[in-house]
Order: C-alpha cells, then structure tokens, then sequence
C-alpha cells in the first residue's frame, strides 16, 4: 500500500502540468454539482406545500405576485354580503417585497387581532406585537438577518422593535408581520391593499363559498378567489419546475465526472503505452495495474473535489451578503451531507472512468504498446 501511495505520488508529479489540468477541470464539475446541489435545496425549503385550510384570498384578477394586486376597502364587505353565514372573519393584508438589513423580505401587515389567530402562524419564541412599530418575524428571515427578540430593524425609514419569531407554514421563508395601522401609515392608503383574507367558519365549504363569491359580478369583474393552499401552490410551482430541473443538472454533473476521468486515463494509457505494455508482460496484472490508474485518478479526484469545495464555500458565502440577488441564491447552503454524498459519487463515478479506460490494456500489443 505504500508502495502504491509512493509510486502514485511520484506519478501525478512527473506529470504535474497535466495533473493540475486535470484537477481543475474536474474542480469544475464538482463546484457546478455542489452549487445546484444547494439551489435544490434551497427550492425545496422555500417550496414546502401549503397546508389544507378553510381559508379564501381574495386579490386582483390575473396578478401572480401579491404585491402586484391593488384591492378597494369595498371588496371585503361584499364578500361577507354574499356568505354571511360562512365567512367568520374577513380583513386587509397589504404585502411587499423590500430589501431589509441587506436582505429581501416579504413584509405583511395585519390587523393585530387577526395575527395570533386566522393565519398559519406559530409563535416559536418571544411575544406578539403589543402596539406599533413592533413586528414578528419569520425563522427563515431570523436566519437570514441575525435576528432576534429585541433587535430593531428599519423598514422603509422607520425603526421596527422585534417582539417575536414565528414558524410559518407556507411559502413565507423570509417574512415580517406588521399591524395593519403601522402598515398603513408605512406605505400609504393609495394603493388600496394587496390581498383580502376571508376566514370561514370550519363548518363551511371553502369551494362552495369561491363559487358563491365568483358567482357574483361585483367580485368577478375585477378579482379572482384562491384557496389558500391552491394559491400557494400556484406560487410555488415556478419554484417546483426549477427543483426538478436543478435536480437533472445534479446527476449530469457527476456523470460528467466518468466522462472527465476516462479522458484523462485513455489519454495517459495512449502517451504511456509501450511501458504500460511492458508493466503487463513482466507481470504485472490487469487488476493491478487497474489499481494503480484508480489511485492516481482518486487522488486527482479528492484534490478536486475538495478545490470545487473551497470554491463553492466561498461563493455561497459572498451571496449571502448580496443585495441585488434573489432569496434563492441567498439561502443556498453546503450541508455535509449533500457535500458527502457528492464525494462519494464523484469517487464511483471516478472509478468507472477508469474501469472503462483501462480496458483497453487487454487489447495492447506488448511489444509495440499498439491496440
């Protein structure tokens, strides 16, 4: 074995200018693994499927970002008009994308009332907004930010007190809650609200109610009704088709790896030749010098992978404290499972590479090193 080890060594460093070339290439393929390897996870924590509720959304017609839909204060009060009986509560949510603390957020504002009871919301730690310019925020924003209970942060120019962290369960990563009143004297009436939240009564059917309020002209003509859970869905399957692509991308990457490493065995099996012919007439078996090609290409391999690794680490690092870049790309992350995972495939994948390359010595003429 150690005799293996020196021999391997002395090899890659009599071809140094080639090995290193081969090291970066395959450093490559290794920081594009790892890096959509990151991205799928990062779609899957920000695409997590909504819950079932009772609950309806009511926004603009044809808008598929909230912050698009522009909703007059009538609209809520017909709502209830049409089903009385089935709706329970009924109220404003104004919502916004704004970049906090070098961050993007999704920032909602609520009646303080409606907080702690009709939305998907879990108080995890802290307490929920007391009075103005207090704001609950979500894990994934507390993570994001550095954030915690009695951290201020600024929102639109104006100073916001922490009060508490809660665990959502939609599509919400990186979000704040705000009391509509402060929500309001924030951003302004102009606009109307973005999103008009009905909370029905457990008895009553949610599809039932959409075709009761669709069925009426004066929501119909200019909005359209969600199910709570549809409408996120719908959100997050943008998220979904990237996760799946990504995903394909991920094993292509790796499959690259056989690809790079028979390249890089066929090419030194047809420069070396006449002395891997002679090695395998004086004795030396095709498993053995088999063994040797793979250690050579599973150090070049390791080297690589842990390049790839430092390169990716780096990256992911500098992205997180971009601005100008979306959440996606801010919530990457290099677990060690995933950079495992991939050193381990990199290694068969590897390991194939040479098996299939090194076939070819059964084929060579010893005396010439010719196939």
């Amino acid at each position: 074995m150690l005799a293996l080890g020196y021999f391997t060594f002395k090899d890659l460093l009599h071809d140094r200018w080639r090995s290193l070339l081969t090291i970066f290439s395959l450093a490559v393929i290794v920081v594009g693994y790892l890096l959509l390897g990151s991205l799928a996870q990062a779609l899957m924590t920000l695409s997590r499927q909504a819950p079932v509720t009772n609950n309806l959304l009511i926004l603009a017609a044809d808008v598929i970002d909230p912050m698009d839909s522009s909703i007059e204060e009538d609209v809520l009060r017909t709502a209830r008009e049409i089903a009385p009986d089935q709706i329970q509560f009924a109220f404003p949510v104004l919502f916004r994308h704004l970049t906090i603390d070098g961050q993007l957020m999704q920032v909602r504002a609520v009646p303080l009332e409606q907080m702690p009871t009709s939305l998907a919301l879990t108080l995890v730690r802290g307490d929920w907004p007391g009075g103005s310019r207090q704001v609950v925020v979500s894990e994934g924003a507390a993570g994001l930010a550095s954030w915690k209970t009695g951290s201020i942060v600024n929102i639109y120019g104006s100073n916001f007190q922490v009060t508490g962290v809660v665990r959502t369960e939609e599509n919400a990563f990186g979000s704040v809650w705000m009391t509509y009143s402060d929500g309001q004297r924030l951003f302004g009436t102009t606009r109307g609200f973005q999103v008009g939240y009905l909370s029905l009564f457990q008895s009553a059917n949610p599809e039932s109610v959409r075709a009761r309020l669709l069925a009426d002209p004066r929501i119909s003509a200019g909005y359209s009704v969600y199910l709570e859970h549809a409408f996120t869905d719908s959100y997050n399957q943008s998220n979904s088709n990237l996760l799946t692509l990504s995903g394909l991308m991920v094993l292509v990457s790796l499959l690259v790896v056989t690809f790079g490493t028979y390249n890089a065995t066929s090419l030194s099996l047809t420069e070396r030749s006449l002395e891997i012919g002679l090695l395998y007439v004086i004795g030396f078996s095709l498993n053995k010098l088999r063994i040797f090609l793979l250690a050579r290409t599973l150090v070049s391999t390791v080297i690589a992978y842990g390049l790839g690794w430092l390169i990716s680490l780096i990256f992911i690092d500098h992205q997180r404290f971009q601005t100008s870049v979306d959440l996606i790309f801010r919530t990457l992350r290099l677990t060690s499972s995933s950079s495992l995972f991939g050193l381990g495939f990199a290694v068969i994948f590897a390991f194939l590479g040479v098996w299939f390359a090194s076939r070819r010595i059964t084929l060579m003429d010893p005396m010439t090193g010719s196939v």
